[in-house]
């Protein structure tokens, strides 16, 4: 069967990376596609070759990142550092009409809808593919279906409302499920996004795979796990409590002690055992998170990663969540000192934000669903359904995992629903902070409560066109159920489209900014400083943060 390739939604698949995506897996294809050829999709071996592809599993992703109440990038910041990423600084001072006029497309729509058009061609030519049993061609199409799924789930969760009662007319996202250039892409409503997300994982549960092979690829286990997030966004707790602990039964996916963790050194053999086994997919490119992909937390392997020179600066809200004496997370994932990666100093401890950075040098989030997520996702849904004995019981099995073993305050403790729930939330949000927290900020706005509402605030230059003026200090404040939830869709992107995309709506309320004339600067040293400037342990600490 011969394809087209024709161009798609975007710039990115305009050029669409079917050459990309096959290049680093050649050993299994006779020939590398091209953009607007005439295509042969006929092997089991070119299907693995798209599902094997880094394109798949890794993101790039600001906006949401910047948009949390997590990050703090302060003038005095900024003005070291002389630069930030467009999408970097519109998240953090959720810009909406600078947003929406970046002029170089927007790196998460572009890869998202990548994948959709990678899901689209099998499902489309999966009959045309010869040799394939009937087990493989189910188990193609439940990878598909998985994958178009956690892309539109990826995307509905940056560009449109939270899901709600009141929010399901919204808009929803252009649903490509065809390869055709000419299929519409006026945006559907929010609630036939969720239904077509719900639709795709229900057919991913029909794979055949039930237990966790490569963990790049679909299996039961991960489908419930991602069903289970699902359920836990759309307030259906009930269900999210017992996808979660369906997916917790798994003997492949196991919680990890932090109290057993040791720094290795060779990044080429398991990042976590050491024991030297190789990582399988991808191996040509070079991107860190790779090395993550068989982490034995992760039902499925996905990460989203910071653009290159926009950095995690952690606030001082969730440096405060964590005890810093006892708990191991604090201890493996917020370098002191490391802000100097971006020649950033005079702050303090000057601490950035790496998950696992003794083993992985990049500022990389897990999107994919893991064992700590389903731990708090079952005790979050149980604490809503006033379970807390069985909410705590499992939010303390992570505590165990990540606490010193000779911490003395171990346990969490909860005597009611709403505190079990503050309890489960908080441990949550040390868990998994940015980009699911940002997530988090915004569900919990339209929950059935409003005792976990977030309003977030940034202090920041005043920002036109992209350009932080360097002198006006104002106060960014995204209020609850703000329409700013919704990161705008590119000026570029409706164009691309012929404007049938439809852009979000927003009011002049959504953000509010107030001019702090009294701001208090930081006094920040000059240079690189020795023992006198910096405290006798810094070349200490130095050392032990760096290796060196």
């Amino acid at each position: 069967m011969t394809i087209k390739i024709y161009p798609y939604l975007s710039a990115c698949l305009m050029t669409f990376g079917l050459a990309t995506l096959f290049t680093s897996c050649d050993d299994y294809l006779d020939t590398v596609p091209s953009k607007g050829e005439n295509e042969v999709l006929n092997s089991g071996k070119q299907i693995d070759a798209l599902f094997n592809s880094s394109d798949i599993f890794n993101t790039k992703v600001s906006y949401a990142i910047a948009s949390s109440d997590d990050i703090n990038v302060m003038p005095e910041m900024y003005d070291q550092m002389g630069w930030m990423g467009d999408s970097y600084l519109n998240g953090y001072v959720f810009g909406i009409a600078d947003a929406a006029n970046a002029q170089y497309g927007d790196e998460v729509w572009e890869s998202e809808y990548n994948k959709v058009f990678t899901a689209n061609l099998v499902i489309s030519e999966i009959d045309n593919v010869e040799g394939l049993t009937e087990q493989q061609r189910t188990d193609y199409l439940a990878q598909a279906h998985f994958t178009r799924a956690l892309a539109y789930w990826n995307l509905v969760q940056t560009y449109c409302m939270p899901y709600a009662d009141e929010t399901k007319g919204d808009l929803g996202l252009p649903l490509k499920q065809t390869t055709s250039y000419e299929e519409n892409v006026n945006r559907a409503t929010l609630q036939e996004t969720y239904d077509l997300i719900e639709a795709d994982l229900t057919e991913a549960m029909k794979t055949s795979q039930t237990a966790i092979g490569n963990r790049w690829r679909v299996s039961v286990p991960a489908v419930q796990a991602m069903m289970a997030r699902f359920y836990l966004f759309t307030q259906q707790y009930d269900k999210a409590a017992d996808l979660a602990q369906k997916a917790l039964q798994s003997p492949d996916a196991t919680l990890q002690d932090y109290n057993e963790l040791t720094q290795i050194e060779d990044f080429a053999s398991n990042p976590i055992t050491g024991d030297g086994e190789p990582v399988f997919y991808s191996e040509l490119y070079g991107y860190a998170p790779n090395q993550m992909a068989d982490y034995q937390e992760n039902y499925y392997s996905q990460y989203f990663s910071v653009s290159s020179g926009n950095y995690m600066i952690p606030s001082e809200t969730l440096l405060a969540l964590y005890d810093q004496s006892n708990d191991l997370r604090y201890e493996q994932f917020f370098g002191h000192h490391t802000l100097w990666n971006a020649w950033v100093g005079g702050f303090g401890d000057d601490i950035l934000y790496h998950k696992f950075y003794h083993y992985i040098y990049e500022d990389q989030l897990q999107s994919g669903p893991t064992v700590p997520e389903m731990l708090l996702t079952a005790a979050e849904a149980l604490a809503r359904l006033n379970q807390v004995n069985e909410a705590m019981q499992l939010v303390n099995q992570l505590r165990h995992a990540r606490m010193r073993n000779d911490s003395e305050d171990i346990n969490l403790t909860a005597s009611n629903r709403d505190e079990a729930i503050q309890q489960i939330l908080d441990e949550r949000h040390r868990e998994m902070p940015f980009l699911m927290r940002w997530f988090d900020i915004r569900r919990l706005a339209y929950n059935e409560t409003t005792a976990d509402d977030v309003t977030v605030e940034h202090v920041f230059y005043k920002v036109v066109d992209n350009v932080p003026d360097g002198q006006t200090i104002l106060r960014y404040t995204l209020p609850v159920k703000s329409r700013r939830y919704a990161i705008p869709i590119t000026n570029l992107e409706i164009s691309r489209s012929g404007n049938q995309i439809e852009q979000n709506s927003y009011t002049d309320h959504d953000v509010r900014t107030e001019e702090i004339t009294d701001y208090e600067w930081t006094d920040v040293y000059e240079g690189i400083g020795g023992e006198d400037d910096w405290g006798e342990d810094w070349n200490e600490d130095w050392n032990d943060d760096y290796g060196w």
